[in-house]
């Protein structure tokens, strides 16, 4: 256990000073060869009527298809000379494209919508290879709205070479991209630091929510880097990961703060659930049929993330009524948490407002606070509860380990009787052993040479039966072993296995030690079936089948 977590926390710390030095030492901008200066391509465009006539109406790229029209054309005329060889470089949005230059079709864009890409693709960057021409060429756009009701357009457009224009894309979106990044990190350690402490408590599910609230924001956050945009293959699969997080986000939200107030049974933790799944099951119906589009249910999901944060805050509320926020780590909780939900209401507000290019801005800087000092408190949070869980079984394992010899008990036995007596199914092998004429060696050698024959018998009986069973040591010399099988002709054959083992463990002992007086165990067994009452009748047929042993060996040595 230490040792996992010694590694956990070794990489663990080790990633996060990289992503640290990362996104604080790294220049944003990325430097290179520079190819071609950027040329703003988003104004200079005039419409195209139905004749195919180049009209004196301007046209702005960025929402050249308005919400008045379903599609457009747009001609632009530009000179070979201003462009230096440079590329039409663009973010498209919820909308569909052919580009023609002077006449030929030079690019085309109409992705294979899956099911569950809705009625639209979201993001795509594009660089359309402009062909080599000198003088003045026409460049003629013809657009197309995936759906109405949205948003469409080109965004970042310029005319620059390719691989300069992603590196000025990467480079303006690389400050948030990390931060995005480090927070899902964060949060994924954190999970799996809670999973690793082997404990059930409150303070357990309270690191996992954490954990999992900060993955999924931050992969909705990430939505407004275009990093999954610009290199993913399936772009449905991009939109839908983003609203499928924040479909899901209420949920763990609504459990953190559940947790902090100490009140996780709280039935707003079922309604929230419930609408949440039922959120999440709408949308598979509806996008399944072809009715209608994430954004179409929007309303719906912030409905119930509005609904979470008014239940939590009822229940921060009551907690405070009912005095139940007493900790200092309840009030570091709910505080930090409280200010991921601002800034999240912030830029919820903002995106009714219009503002629908980066809907996770305020957030993103809520979260990434809301994680680094949430996560430093709760994993040493975790830390002081595994040192205690692990001080706890320490004293656990001293209660039922004998101090002479590391064997366990006569309390570790006595639950093992009880357990054994519980069971419905199996057998159990008792055996009763005791040492010969210890007694002898303590009165003439002293105790010292007694506890060291002690310790010797445990040793030999640990070694024979203790592989194939568990060895307790009940008394001053006395210790039980026991067996456990499916059925008694197999432990019958194991026991004589090991009887013989033991008579061999013996001589090597008194061989190699050359004790004082020749170690002698006297022993006896009896056959127990599980779950047929208390297992002391069987103690007592094994002890009595021990003592007889014990006469013979007298017997034999006062013969001898």
């Amino acid at each position: 256990m230490k040792k996992t977590l010694f590694w956990i926390n070794l990489i663990a710390g080790g990633l996060l000073l990289i992503f640290a030095a990362l996104s604080l030492f790294l220049p944003y901008r990325f430097t290179g060869a520079t190819y071609q200066d950027a040329v703003e391509a988003r104004e200079g465009w005039f419409y195209v009527d139905e004749k195919g006539q180049v009209t004196s109406r301007k046209a702005d790229l960025h929402d050249f298809v308005d919400d008045n029209m379903r599609e457009a054309v747009v001609s632009r005329t530009v000179e070979a000379s201003d462009l230096g060889g440079g590329d039409l470089c663009f973010i498209s949005t919820n909308i569909t494209f052919k580009v023609y230059m002077n006449g030929d079709l030079i690019y085309e864009f109409e992705p294979d919508l899956k099911w569950y890409s809705g009625t639209s693709y979201g993001n795509m960057v594009h660089e359309v290879n402009l062909p080599y021409f000198v003088g003045e060429s026409e460049i003629r756009i013809e657009a197309k709205k995936t759906a109405d009701g949205m948003w469409a357009g080109f965004d970042r457009t310029f005319f620059q070479n390719s691989a300069q224009y992603l590196r000025g894309l990467l480079s303006d979106y690389f400050s948030k991209m990390v931060i995005s990044f480090i927070i899902f990190l964060i949060g994924g350690i954190l999970v799996v630091l809670a999973l690793v402490f082997e404990f059930r408590t409150a303070q357990q599910t309270e690191a996992i929510s954490i954990g999992l609230v900060a993955m999924v924001l931050a992969l909705w956050s990430n939505s407004g880097t275009y990093m999954l945009e610009t290199f993913a293959s399936d772009l449905g699969l991009v939109r839908m990961l983003t609203y499928v997080t924040l479909i899901i986000l209420p949920f763990p939200g609504l459990i953190l703060i559940l947790c902090a107030v100490r009140n996780p049974k709280s039935r707003s933790a079922w309604i929230i659930g419930l609408l949440a799944a039922a959120n999440f099951v709408t949308h598979v119906v509806v996008l399944a049929a072809g009715w209608a589009d994430y954004h179409d249910l929007l309303p719906f999901t912030h409905f119930v993330f509005i609904l979470a944060v008014v239940l939590g805050v009822a229940e921060v509320i009551r907690a405070v009524r009912k005095k139940k926020i007493v900790e200092r780590s309840q009030l570091v909780v709910l505080g930090t948490f409280s200010i991921v939900v601002i800034t999240g209401i912030v830029d919820l507000i903002s995106f009714y407002m219009g503002n629908r290019m980066d809907v996770a801005r305020f957030t993103r800087v809520g979260l990434l606070f809301f994680i680094v000092f949430l996560s430093i408190h709760e994993i040493g949070q975790l830390i002081e509860i595994s040192r205690k869980s692990s001080e706890a079984e320490i004293m656990n394992r001293l209660a039922h380990e004998d101090g002479l010899t590391g064997l366990e008990n006569r309390m570790a036995f006595t639950e093992y009787e009880r357990e054994l007596a519980m069971r419905r199914e199996g057998f159990a092998l008792i055996i009763q052993l005791d040492i010969n004429f210890l007694k002898k060696v303590n009165d003439g050698y002293g105790h010292a040479e007694g506890d060291r024959m002690i310790r010797g018998a445990a040793e030999v009986i640990h070694g024979s039966f203790g592989t194939v069973g568990r060895v307790f040591r009940t008394g001053g010399d006395e210790f039980i072993a026991v067996m456990e099988g499916g059925n008694e002709d197999e432990l019958q054959s194991r026991y004589e296995k090991e009887e013989k083992h033991l008579q061999e463990q013996v001589g090597s002992f008194n061989e190699k030690e050359n004790p004082v007086v020749p170690l002698s165990i006297a022993y006896g067994m009896a056959m127990y079936r599980c779950g047929s009452g208390n297992p002391e009748k069987q103690e007592r047929l094994a002890d009595e089948r021990m003592y007889e042993h014990k006469k013979r060996i007298k017997k034999q040595q006062a013969v001898q």
